[in-house]
């Protein structure tokens, strides 16, 4: 099976939910071996074949100074108050955030904003602390409804340096959530990212 004993030692990413837990043990240990990804992408990893294997097709590079991969049929769909906005196949959507004055405790800070939020038949599933690359963060996930069908997210809070904080708010439909292809989705686009310097 998949080295679920690996994923625990280190909070596996905290999996995208309590969904993908050994899913993501892939993601942990891939981490570890950060410089050999660094080494990669300068000998035009994006043609390589071999490069398949971490699901991104192309990269998103941000003037704000963060960049991501995307994986296949996701694209660039518009920037908007809130941040920039992805969408990919079948109704899946990626919220990109990021503020220069990060709040020190994500976890106070998304229990702070869930106060507020409005979303038809809103229903919160966990607001947790999660190990993602060393960062300090924490993931709010939830579901709702919207034109009567009902999706679920997960928000994930990070902050990279004392003026650099992000969020990940990755949507899918509640009904494709335990998906191979949906957890693999996370994976990349999780793996991928990196912050502005």
């Amino acid at each position: 099976g998949k080295q679920s004993g690996s994923a625990k030692g280190t909070d596996g990413a905290a999996g995208s939910a309590g969904t993908g837990g050994a899913a993501e043990a892939t993601d942990a240990s891939a981490d570890g071996g950060k410089s050999d990804d660094a080494s990669a992408s300068g000998s035009g990893a994006d043609s390589d074949p071999s490069g398949d294997d971490d699901g991104v097709v192309t990269t998103y590079k941000s003037p704000h100074g963060y960049s991501i991969g995307l994986p296949e049929g996701w694209k660039y769909a518009y920037a908007a108050d809130a941040g920039d906005r992805f969408t990919g196949p079948d109704g899946q959507k990626l919220l990109v955030a990021w503020t220069s004055t990060p709040k020190s405790d994500p976890v106070a800070d998304w229990k702070n904003q869930e106060r507020s939020m409005v979303r038809p038949h809103y229903k919160v599933i966990r607001i947790e602390k999660v190990g993602y690359r060393g960062w300090n963060a924490a993931d709010w996930e939830f579901t709702y409804t919207d034109g009567g069908t009902t999706y679920r997210s997960v928000d994930r809070g990070f902050v990279t340096d004392s003026t650099h904080g992000y969020a990940l708010m990755y949507t899918a439909k509640a009904d494709d959530w335990g998906d191979d292809l949906r957890r693999d989705t996370w994976q990349t686009l999780t793996k991928s990212f990196e912050p502005a310097k």
